[in-house]
């Protein structure tokens, strides 16, 4: 009998606790990167726009929303390390200005910080090529409040990353002609910028 409780414990200790981490554009982290495309400016840059607008009609354009975390699965400090199993990773952004429903698809292509309407030949389809035709995630652009925090479910796209799949992040579109606003991570309120929260498990020691 001694002999099993001492087992059981030496498992115990070998586990490690799950750990979250709350990854957002501050002092120590650069690595979240948002920009809008538009229609009807194909070829302008809106990398820095403070707020980012997804709309099927903006103006008469449709305007999609990039949006992509750097640096977040490796051994440093504040990172995910590989192959950790995700118990749950959430998107969250401040949004405003009520509008019809978000869908948020995995990108499957590389984009730059600078990507326009055109050098992403048309903007982004959600086609299985340019971005995954699964909606992995969807709100309803109804908001209650004039700021509002607005949650999207990421865990298999973040699990999908830590397992060694490419990091292209997401885009965002808008089913409808009713636009929908958020603030980007270029806002001066820190609070008010995209937060990605995961938590995991990091894996065990060999």
């Amino acid at each position: 009998m001694h002999a099993l409780l001492v087992t059981f414990a030496f498992l115990g200790a070998a586990q490690s606790a799950p750990k979250t981490l709350n990854i957002i554009n501050n002092d120590s982290y650069k690595g979240c990167i948002d920009t809008e495309i538009w229609e009807l400016s194909p070829n302008k840059v809106m990398e820095s726009l403070d707020v980012v607008t997804t709309d099927s009609n903006n103006d008469g354009g449709e305007s999609q929303i990039l949006m992509r975390f750097e640096g977040i699965v490796g051994n440093g400090q504040g990172m995910i390390p590989a192959h950790s199993r995700i118990r749950s990773a959430t998107l969250v952004v401040t949004a405003f200005d009520p509008g019809t429903t978000v869908n948020l698809h995995r990108m499957l292509i590389p984009w730059h910080r600078s990507a326009t309407w055109n050098n992403l030949i048309s903007g982004v389809s959600a086609d299985g090529s340019e971005a995954s035709r699964h909606r992995e995630s969807f709100t309803f652009g109804k908001i209650t409040a004039n700021k509002q925090k607005v949650r999207f479910e990421v865990t298999d796209t973040v699990q999908a990353w830590v397992n060694g799949q490419a990091n292209h992040g997401w885009v965002f579109l808008n089913t409808g002609a009713n636009g929908w606003d958020f603030y980007s991570s270029d806002h001066e309120e820190k609070e008010s910028r995209p937060l990605l929260a995961v938590t995991f498990d990091p894996p065990t020691p060999r």
